[in-house]
């Protein structure tokens, strides 16, 4: 689970202000609850889904990728 601090600004553009790593678990119910949005990446395996992580949060190694 990372977590993002995130703004819209009038033209409804996301900017990421901050963003960090968690914690992972193998099963929903283990993750901490939430009142904010959250979002989910689903996909097979090397489809790009850490880089795209670290795309769009602007750091190169938030998202470990293989």
């Amino acid at each position: 689970m990372f977590i993002l601090n995130f703004t819209f600004n009038k033209s409804y553009d996301m900017k990421i202000n901050s963003a960090k790593f968690e914690i992972s678990n193998s099963t929903v119910y283990q993750c901490p609850m939430s009142d904010k949005r959250e979002y989910a990446f689903i996909g097979r395996s090397n489809v790009g889904k850490s880089s795209l992580i670290n795309m769009l949060t602007g750091r190169k190694n938030l998202a470990h990728t293989s």
